[in-house]
């Protein structure tokens, strides 16, 4: 038995070699810097939901900017009514409140849909 181990050194080195390379890239997958946190490392999975956690950032504060920027639009054009010399219109006066009062409840709306949305994609695995 001595004698085999001997004459079959090579191979037996060869197959440990092989089968201990086959464990390391089995078990060690691959890692990058976080988005978040630079000292973190993290997986593809993982990095996935931190950019799909941007993505439904940047797509509240888009829905946000343009609430406001209607919002303003909203006003400056009745700011021009009124500038053009027409006469005061309480119609008018509660037509435009209303107006802001519906562009604020569809943005919070919207807002609420992309939440809600954002919370489906997250995994129920216990981790944040």
């Amino acid at each position: 038995m001595l004698q085999w181990i001997k004459d079959h050194t090579t191979i037996i080195i060869s197959v440990l070699v092989i089968i201990g390379f086959s464990f390391y890239v089995y078990g060690c997958e691959a890692k990058v810097a976080s988005l978040w946190r630079e000292d973190t490392q993290v997986n593809r999975q993982e990095l996935q939901l931190e950019l799909d956690q941007l993505i439904g950032l940047a797509q509240l504060r888009m829905v946000d900017l343009d609430r406001q920027e209607l919002l303003r639009g909203i006003i400056l054009q009745n700011a021009l009514i009124l500038v053009q010399g027409q006469p005061f219109n309480p119609v008018g006066l509660l037509t435009g409140i209303a107006a802001i009062y519906g562009v604020t409840q569809g943005g919070s709306q919207i807002t609420k849909v992309v939440k809600d949305a954002k919370r489906k994609r997250k995994p129920n695995n216990g981790t944040v």
